[in-house]
């Protein structure tokens, strides 16, 4: 970088520090003149007004008769700060406890409980009441609390959660999420048996579900064939199909090996699928096994010069060249 440039660069970067800055002192003004308005119109006690020593911020965040925006601001902006100290942890906690209350506020208030938890020895306190509040919020009226708390409970393998999703998905009970989305969560643990609902979610989801459903197969040796099929399948997406070669490469590289010889050399399959087949037997097959194959070596030597598919035959062409010497 030039002088002048890192000039500019150290320019720019101190001009948004100040603006940076200037807008936080507003904000906290602002804050505090709400703060202020809202001490004022609590009933008065003694003749005194009360809480008159707490925090703007927490006067704000707690004050139900202010505009929801003035509260979730409150969380968003100071979130960093609030996040570290016990008194806000439990406003929060009461918060996101009380059904209540806003659901944009519960919600953000949500949000800044679950960066404070990465903070562990800090959070150690609050956490037994967090994971209670976790799994009350799984019956919550409100979709998106319980989408957030079902996926945070998820995630960490959470016993209850899980038989919770299993049996919605049966047909048992209540599904606290959509039934594609509780078969991504459940899937995000190998150790149960989910390649039935993977099957599922393959066979009526959405190209996206479909993608998510192939890679999540590739943990189950009993999907094999199942894979297989997709990878072969010239009706399905060039995505799912590029997926489906990847979980089975992970699960079993000498089948993904002889399925990727026949579809890279195949000139009615589709060129970027042949394309990846090709990469992949270039970059991370056994290249020894794959230059030992000459009836695939010479299909690819055919390959390389149709310039009907141009970047199918660039990528034989460097696999060729890339041949060991005799």
């Amino acid at each position: 970088m030039s002088e002048g440039a890192a000039e500019n660069l150290g320019e720019t970067t101190r001009r948004e520090v100040s603006e940076a800055r200037a807008a936080r002192s507003r904000y906290l003004s602002d804050l505090a003149a709400t703060a202020a308005a809202s001490r004022a119109a609590r009933p008065s006690r003694r003749g005194l007004r009360p809480d008159a020593d707490e925090e703007p911020a927490m006067t704000v965040l707690t004050d139900r008769s202010l505009p929801e925006e003035s509260r979730v601001g409150v969380l968003q902006r100071l979130a960093s700060s609030i996040s570290r100290r016990a008194e806000y942890i439990e406003a929060i906690l009461a918060i996101v406890k009380d059904r209540s209350d806003s659901a944009a506020v519960r919600e953000a208030a949500l949000q800044v409980l679950g960066s404070a938890a990465f903070q562990v020895v800090r959070f150690r306190p609050h956490q037994q009441e967090y994971d209670d509040a976790l799994h009350d919020l799984v019956a919550d009226p409100e979709p998106a609390l319980r989408e957030t708390a079902v996926s945070i409970l998820a995630q960490q393998h959470d016993p209850v959660v899980q038989e919770t999703l299993l049996e919605g998905l049966r047909g048992d009970g209540p599904l606290p999420v959509e039934r594609e989305r509780a078969i991504q969560l459940l899937a995000e643990d190998d150790h149960l048996d989910n390649l039935p609902w993977l099957q599922e979610m393959y066979r009526s989801g959405s190209e996206s579900a479909r993608e998510e459903a192939v890679r999540f197969m590739g943990s189950y040796p009993a999907a094999q064939t199942t894979l297989e099929g997709i990878l072969r399948d010239k009706r399905e997406s060039k995505g799912v199909r590029q997926q489906s070669g990847a979980s089975l490469r992970y699960l079993a590289p000498d089948r993904f090996e002889v399925i990727a010889k026949e579809i890279s050399t195949d000139t009615t399959d589709d060129p970027e699928v042949r394309t990846a087949c090709l990469s992949a037997l270039q970059h991370l097959g056994d290249t020894d096994r794959v230059y030992a194959d000459a009836d695939f070596v010479n299909r690819v030597q055919d390959v390389s010069s149709d310039e009907s598919a141009p970047q199918v035959a660039q990528v034989a062409r460097d696999l060729l060249e890339q041949r060991p010497n005799p």
